[in-house]
């Protein structure tokens, strides 16, 4: 198996691979996909369903995992359960939700299809109400926020890291402006989890969420949900069945407690423990020195964009970027751009309108270029994209 060493982690990159779309999917560990084989390899049994040695062991790895991610994240393990994607999770949470009909639904243009559609179908299903931040909105938006979000009834949905043009969002200071208005506080984490530290004991949305394969560098088909221990006794699941039924009659059922609560159907135990397995090894390197990293790369990418005739960043007036920058480009549509980059010097790069209608309707191109890094990444990548394309539009210009 190819791999590039970074940082003291042997990562799933072949040689002379310039990967710079890690917030579709990021690249994992070689120690992760081992971590999959070796589950498999010594019983690979499901969690719940029975008592043999092999059902036993499957147990003992979830729970570890729980508690390994808890101990990350400073809360009790029972607040986190597991989920197979992101979709599912936000679906199931946004349903499970008290009194949903009489509610309203606050989100943001600059969030994504897996944020934003879970919404609108609760909306054209149950009647909830949705509003949406516009660009203007998100200058400053701490104010917005502060005027948009003043009942309980209010229910606040937003990623801490945006997927179309990186900004990064306040999100400590935005739960306490839903604390204050007694607003529940929906965070979709994805982006920054495995980017930076998170510790959520003191203060921490009512329910945060994340992709395994993204930030997390986990592999797909992994996500998982945390919960306030104030929320979760209110939340009735949408989707329940299997090991989240501790007893059923004919017109009743009793569900489990703590996180099992939400985890039907098997559980992707070989999975889980993979994405366990990436997020330590990122711990153990040190979330400030990986933060610190990825600030110098997008500070060089930003810049060096900048200095580039023939494309547009997407920026926003005095916000904060992530690990996410996309521009575009009136000279050559951007699935060209990214073909042309592989073919050119084998990098990688998302293209499209990136599952953001919402947002493109806001620019003056039909598709963008995203480039997103991860800790596997140097800062002589960035040079070499931004070589590559700062030639390949001059001499679109001759």
């Amino acid at each position: 198996m190819s791999s590039n060493t970074h940082f003291g982690i042997d990562f799933n990159i072949k040689p002379g691979q310039i990967y710079l779309d890690s917030a579709t999917i990021g690249k994992m560990p070689i120690s992760s996909i081992e971590t999959i084989t070796n589950f498999y390899s010594n019983g690979g049994g499901v969690p719940v369903r029975g008592m043999y040695n092999e059902i036993s062991q499957a147990n003992n790895i979830l729970e570890s995992n729980r508690r390994e991610l808890a101990s990350m994240f400073q809360i009790d393990p029972i607040q986190i359960s597991f989920f197979s994607s992101r979709e599912v999770v936000l679906t199931n949470t946004l349903y499970s939700l008290p009194d949903l009909k009489d509610r309203r639904i606050v989100s943001s243009i600059l969030e994504e299809h897996s944020v934003i559609a879970p919404a609108i179908r609760v909306n054209n299903d149950v009647g909830t109400k949705i509003e949406y931040l516009n660009l203007d909105d998100e200058i400053d938006i701490l104010d917005s926020i502060n005027e948009k979000i003043n009942s309980k009834e209010d229910i606040l949905l937003l990623s801490s890291l945006t997927a179309t043009n990186g900004v990064k969002r306040n999100w400590s200071e935005i739960t306490k402006i839903c604390q204050d208005n007694g607003a529940t506080f929906i965070l979709d984490m994805s982006y920054s989890v495995g980017h930076e530290e998170i510790l959520l004991k003191d203060n921490m949305p009512d329910i945060v969420f994340s992709s395994g394969c993204i930030g997390a560098l986990g592999p797909p088909g992994t996500a998982f949900q945390i919960t306030t221990n104030e929320i979760y006794p209110d939340m009735d699941p949408l989707i329940v069945g299997g090991g989240s039924i501790i007893t059923l009659e004919e017109e009743y059922y009793l569900l489990n407690s703590a996180g099992s609560k939400f985890e039907t159907g098997l559980l992707n135990i070989a999975n889980i423990s993979s994405m366990t397995n990436s997020l330590k090894l990122l711990s153990e390197v040190g979330f400030t020195k990986i933060q610190q990293h990825e600030e110098t790369l997008i500070s060089h990418l930003h810049k060096g964009l900048k200095d580039i005739e023939g494309i547009e960043v997407n920026e926003l007036e005095n916000a904060e970027y992530g690990s996410i920058v996309s521009f575009g480009s009136e000279l050559i549509e951007a699935h060209d751009f990214a073909l042309v980059l592989e073919d050119l010097k084998n990098i990688q790069v998302r293209s499209g309108a990136l599952c953001s209608h919402l947002f493109m309707y806001e620019l003056k191109y039909s598709d963008i270029v995203r480039i997103s890094t991860h800790l596997y990444n140097t800062k002589e990548e960035i040079t070499i994209l931004l070589e590559t394309i700062s030639s390949l539009l001059k001499q679109m210009q001759i």
